[in-house]
């Protein structure tokens, strides 16, 4: 903020409300309360202008978590579960045989080298 602005708007002298002004936000405070009161508790202390788009994230999470599939479903996990633990020798074959077939693709995929 521009300094100079600031320290003029903190120089200025600021009206008070008028008493009809507070008297009347009092009044709506007052009945705010006594409404709100009535309510059920747990309510009670979620602000009113966030009411409605708090129920809209809460419907929305609830369709999310009613309509994504699990990231692994249960039955492979449990199919998983079955097999025997691989031993490092087939875990080493493994890899060794992915690596093979990257290479393999890799050469595919730069075709042959031009001659000089």
């Amino acid at each position: 903020m521009n300094h100079d602005l600031e320290s003029q708007l903190r120089a200025l002298r600021w009206r008070d409300p008028p008493p009809e002004f507070l008297a009347r936000v009092l009044d709506d405070a007052q009945r705010e309360r006594a409404r709100v009161t009535t309510r059920k508790r747990w309510l009670a202390f979620i602000p009113v202008p966030l009411r409605i788009p708090l129920a809209a994230c809460w419907l929305l999470a609830f369709y999310f978590k009613l309509t994504t599939p699990e990231a692994v479903p249960a039955a492979t996990l449990q199919n998983y579960a079955k097999l025997p633990p691989m031993t490092p020798a087939q875990l080493v074959a493994h890899i060794e045989h992915v690596e093979h077939l990257a290479h393999e693709l890799l050469e595919q995929l730069r075709g042959p080298i031009p001659p000089l």
